[in-house]
């Protein structure tokens, strides 16, 4: 989550909001972030998703874009970003294209944001946007193009951008902009249509245009946040706050100011005061001790301005009691079993995960979170393996789990993993359950319930 810090950090530097502790705190997450990203570029240059060759286009732009919003608020190496910038003007086709109308809007909008508007490589770059954007109707395409030309200054954004308000879904308040294939990460569906949404919105923001669209479309992406304050996938995320500290950042954008009391079946809050200093602030409130029923909350507003509110519930059910589609197969399918679930201090035990895409476009990234047991270790030499002969791209351990990263993975053909677990300690406990996911497409994982050991 390194690039929303950079963006979050950014946002409160711009507006004066800034305490030496977040600072601190951002500081030190963008550093870790950052030098784990320069482990993903790939020798002789670009980026690829574990920094092995070929590098990618997109992804070498897209971690183009990020250095160049993180050198705001970050000691980035302007070395980097030269030669980063440098490995993709070099990929350039004679027509100023790169491999497709995609990629090359993606990494246009990168050089010009790194500094590179005067390059003759962008100059073609963007006379060639300018010749193909009214052969594309796809409207996911169509907004990545009209970041690059407003990005640029160039006045075919203009004409993007009516396009693309032509092709506006618009339900009640909110507008959104539907994705009609997958994104440069393989998103689609809610996700992909919150990615095109957040483009769309921010380059009707950078350009100042159709101001209406941009409050229906702003109204959209705050009603897709999930209960984590998040949008489903980090891409959806990223963009979405681009969009927002944009919207935020402009003049005239924190208007309201009052006070907002919050009460559940009669319980209340202490009043929140909204500022100008801090009406575009996210204030949170939770109640706790909830009985099962119906209950009503109720928002007292004393002031003027507009003011969205979310309300999210956490529960708690026995994994028998949990809803068939919440469990089982769903756009990921998972299976994981043991050779036992009883035994001795010191013995090991084997395991076999079985992970398949259910669905049926590829995913670009798939996770799968293997329980492990309190108390047991994991034989580290078997995941080495997994990733020596290319089942899978790489591993995380932490204390109760195993994460497999599952490259370009295609529906319907299984990844089968062995692993070893060696019981530690006497204990008597269950493991946690066991997830798949496509990372970039969240919803509906393949889920499997936990399940006991006994070690003696």
């Amino acid at each position: 989550m390194t690039y929303p810090n950079v963006l979050v950090l950014d946002y409160l530097k711009k507006t004066g909001k800034l305490t030496p502790e977040i600072q601190m705190k951002a500081e030190r997450y963008i550093g870790l972030g950052y030098q784990r990203l320069l482990t993903f570029e790939v020798d002789g240059g670009g980026f690829s998703l574990f920094g092995d060759p070929p590098a990618d286009e997109n992804l070498t732009a897209y971690g183009l874009l990020e250095f160049s919003d993180m050198a705001r608020v970050y000691d980035v190496d302007p070395k980097l970003i030269e030669r980063t910038a440098a490995w993709l003007r070099g990929q350039q086709r004679e027509d100023g294209a790169w491999e497709s109308a995609v990629n090359t809007a993606l990494v246009t909008w990168a050089l010009v944001d790194a500094g590179q508007a005067d390059t003759p490589e962008v100059q073609k770059a963007v006379s060639n946007l300018r010749e193909a954007w009214p052969t594309i109707e796809e409207p996911y395409t169509l907004a990545l193009i009209a970041n690059a030309l407003a990005a640029a200054y160039d006045p075919a954004a203009a004409e993007v951008l009516a396009a693309l308000e032509s092709m506006k879904i618009v339900d009640e308040e909110t507008v959104h902009w539907a994705a009609r294939g997958p994104s440069i990460m393989g998103s689609h569906g809610v996700t992909g249509d919150v990615e095109t949404t957040a483009l769309v919105v921010y380059a009707m923001l950078r350009a100042g245009e159709y101001a209406q669209s941009v409050r229906g479309g702003l109204t959209y992406l705050i009603g897709e946040k999930d209960t984590y304050g998040t949008w489903q996938s980090t891409q959806a995320t990223i963009l979405t706050l681009k969009a927002l500290i944009l919207a935020a950042s402009q003049a005239g954008a924190a208007d309201a100011e009052g006070q907002v009391t919050v009460t559940l079946d009669g319980r209340d809050k202490p009043p929140i005061a909204i500022t100008e200093e801090s009406s575009d602030v996210v204030h949170s409130l939770v109640f706790d001790d909830i009985a099962p029923g119906d209950h009503e909350v109720t928002f007292e507003v004393q002031g003027a301005g507009n003011l969205m509110y979310q309300i999210t519930a956490q529960y708690y059910l026995p994994w028998d009691q949990a809803p068939a589609d919440e469990l089982g197969d769903n756009n990921m399918s998972i299976r994981v079993a043991y050779d036992r679930t009883k035994l001795s201090v010191n013995d090991e035990i084997g395991a076999r995960a079985s992970i398949m895409l259910t669905r049926r476009t590829p995913a670009r990234m798939a996770l799968a979170d293997l329980g492990v047991p309190p108390g047991f270790s994991v034989e580290a030499a078997d995941l080495d393996r997994l990733v020596e002969e290319r089942v899978i791209q790489r591993y995380e351990l932490t204390g109760r789990q195993i994460i497999l990263y599952i490259e370009e993975m295609q529906p319907d053909v299984p990844v089968t993993v062995e692993y070893r677990l060696r019981a530690r300690y006497p204990i008597k406990a269950k493991v946690p359950a066991s997830t798949a996911y496509d990372y970039y497409n969240p919803a509906a994982p393949g889920v499997v319930a936990p399940v006991e050991f006994v070690v003696e």
